[in-house]
């Protein structure tokens, strides 16, 4: 597999930058439709449509409805009873049939929402959790996107509801407005019309000044809202450490930094908020005044002199309701400005965010020189170029598109995939017992130029455990994230042979508990009790003996079986020492081939250590450890030491007993 070498990802930008209403928010509205609308046969679409037809119907029911105190004004001075009751009965069909079809329009509406919400969560999901984008995005701050966490769950919520809620009525709307028009024109000829689309023009651009300002300033509020939320989630995560400090009172001052950053922003907006609700208001009830003003032209132009004042009232109430009905569609459009900038800001929220994803996905059109390359797993780089591999898909090499890929397939696809790997590792050759090699590898942190590591050669060979030793921040953890496949190497080539991306397991300093049963802490991460690095017909472990080899006996009693919810943050009833032996309880478990320990053990006591590196090896482990403790060397055959300034030195430790 090839690693194309190209220009140092850009730092997180600090010049801030504005959102609009621009071909920018069309663009990226028009690149989110595809996942709102799956296909024409999904339930959005169908629930589109008939949101649509409903509202349409609305407007039906409307007119009639609309026409009810007219009909009254004809009837009540005549006291045509008969007319009298034929008008009510009439009135109350209306009103129940608009009725129904209001509250039908909320509920398709408010399904629509969900679906869309699903759809686009899940779309998301999948290009977040594929080939380490949510590392690259968190951590390496590729794509300079923020609080991507917020945007995948509150952004899409808030975008997908006022999308649900908003675009019925500005599809509707011109249907509405053409018809309107037409009867005002009847009624008033060009005039009505003019007048009221002169009073709608200039609406429109007095809002358009007014909500430039408001859909950044809902960008930013989001994004300060984000920030805010996560000081007060990592004080959650990290209670107990503050407290050791006794640092409440500095945890205070940067969470309230925090707020009064947020607050700035809210104030802003608030106060732009209240000139554009100034403009709506102001609006809507000159919009009332308008359509009597557009009435009396036609009244004192003498059109209907001689006509009893009886029929004129009636056809004032009828006229008037029409030419009210015209520009109570453009207020509406009008009403939308808030509804349609706070879309803005959310459009280039998640906009950002896929565009972001989509870039670093991997690329399923593939050259044949590429696919050749990715069939040997090698990384080829120019030694001599002076530039940096940025993280892109090729430079998980540990990791083939299939095996990342592995949970989209079906059962049937799956099944095939592991009757293939297996055939594979059955024809293997001896070249398979070296499972990496490093060549004049250059390994440096993607965002800082200091390289760490130079001219690494280095062949990682099943059976050979080795011990990467150094002072803080000489690369060690580094080399780690090389062989996994999370960096790229600056320079130099890394080879992989016989070596799956199952028979690798990663155990971190800070052992990650997800949420789930004790069970499901074991098995962790393969999604069922089936373990990740053997074959269907390996016999699993018995959980509850690897609890005991690993001092947590006691952990079945307290969560009341293997099986059973719990309801607690495993973090809080768990020692950092217990979560420790937690995490080797899920590798002796699932049995890699190889074992990649950042200082997995730096929370247990050496004899617990010794305890949990002896069971490694009894399971035919190869282990690739970092750690400080000299206890260590002993069940290690070779040390690797890195001096901090690029230079290392390999050390054969095996005679140490």
């Amino acid at each position: 597999m090839v690693v194309s070498c190209c220009r140092r990802p850009k730092e997180m930008s600090t010049v801030s930058k504005r959102y609009k209403l621009d071909m920018v928010f069309m663009k990226r509205l028009c690149h989110l439709l595809p996942v709102l609308f799956l296909s024409w046969k999904s339930a959005q679409t169908i629930l589109f449509f008939l949101l649509l037809l409903i509202a349409g119907g609305e407007q039906g029911a409307a007119y009639f409805v609309g026409l009810i105190p007219s009909q009254f004004y004809v009837v009540l001075p005549a006291k045509d009873w008969s007319g009298f009751l034929t008008v009510l009965w009439q009135s109350l069909l209306y009103i129940v049939l608009i009725s129904l079809i209001k509250s039908a329009k909320t509920y398709i509406s408010k399904l629509l929402y969900v679906r869309w919400r699903e759809a686009m969560t899940a779309h998301l999901h999948k290009l977040y959790f594929k080939a380490f984008n949510y590392y690259k995005l968190n951590v390496l701050q590729t794509g300079n996107v923020d609080n991507t966490d917020q945007r995948i769950t509150q952004d899409v919520e808030r975008l997908c509801n006022q999308l649900s809620l908003v675009v019925p009525t500005l599809i509707v709307s011109p249907f509405t407005i053409a018809t309107y028009t037409y009867l005002t024109y009847e009624i008033t000829g060009y005039l009505g019309p003019l007048v009221i689309y002169c009073y709608f023009i200039v609406g429109s651009v007095i809002n358009k000044f007014i909500m430039s300002p408001v859909v950044n300033l809902t960008y930013q509020q989001e994004k300060q809202e984000g920030i805010f939320r996560f000081k007060h989630a990592q004080l959650r995560a990290n209670s107990e450490s503050v407290a050791f400090y006794s640092a409440g009172g500095v945890e205070k001052d940067n969470a309230d930094r925090k707020l009064f950053s947020l607050v700035d922003v809210q104030l802003t907006l608030t106060n732009w908020e209240f000139w554009l609700n100034v403009a709506v208001n102001l609006f809507d009830y000159l919009g009332s005044i308008l359509s009597y003003v557009i009435i009396a032209i036609p009244i004192f132009a003498g059109v209907y002199n001689g006509v009893p004042a009886s029929e004129i009232s009636g056809l004032i109430s009828a006229y008037s309701f029409q030419t009210m009905y015209l520009i109570s569609c453009f207020s509406k459009l009008i009403d939308l400005s808030t509804k349609i900038s706070d879309i803005g800001g959310y459009t280039h929220r998640i906009g950002e965010l896929l565009e972001s994803l989509e870039e670093l996905s991997p690329n399923t059109k593939k050259s044949p020189e590429t696919d050749e390359s990715s069939r040997r797993n090698i990384l080829h780089l120019d030694p001599d170029s002076d530039m940096t591999p940025t993280m892109t898909s090729d430079t998980h090499f540990l990791i083939s598109e299939m095996d990342r890929d592995r949970e989209y397939l079906s059962e049937d696809a799956r099944e095939g995939l592991t009757r293939r790997e297996e055939e594979e590792e059955e024809v293997s050759s001896v070249d398979s017992l070296i499972a990496f090699q490093l060549d004049q590898v250059a390994v440096a942190t993607p965002s800082k130029e200091d390289i760490l590591i130079k001219d690494l050669t280095l062949e990682v060979v099943e059976g050979r455990n080795i011990l990467i030793t150094g002072s803080t921040g000489s690369g060690k953890t580094s080399l780690l994230r090389v062989l996994h496949g999370l960096w790229p190497v600056m320079s130099g080539t890394v080879e992989q042979r016989g070596v799956r991306p199952r028979d690798i397991m990663f155990l971190p300093q800070k052992a990650y508990l997800s949420d789930g049963t004790l069970m499901e802490q074991i098995t962790y991460p393969s999604k069922n009790s089936m373990r990740f690095s053997r074959s269907l017909l390996d016999e699993d472990p018995d959980p509850c003996q690897i609890l005991d080899q690993v001092g947590l006996e006691g952990l079945v009693h307290r969560c009341d079986g293997l099986d059973t919810p719990v309801s607690w943050n495993w973090y809080d009833v768990l020692t950092p020492g217990e979560a420790q032996c937690l995490a080797f309880a899920r590798l002796l478990y699932q049995r890699p081939k190889f074992a990649l320990l950042d200082e997995a053990t730096s929370a247990v006591p050496s004899e617990k250590e010794a305890q949990l590196y002896s069971l490694c090896r009894e399971a035919k482990m190869t282990l690739i450890s970092v750690g400080h403790h000299v206890t260590l060397k002993r069940f290690h055959d070779a040390e690797l030491v890195i001096d901090g300034r690029g230079g290392w030195t390999l050390v054969d430790i095996s005679h140490i007993e």
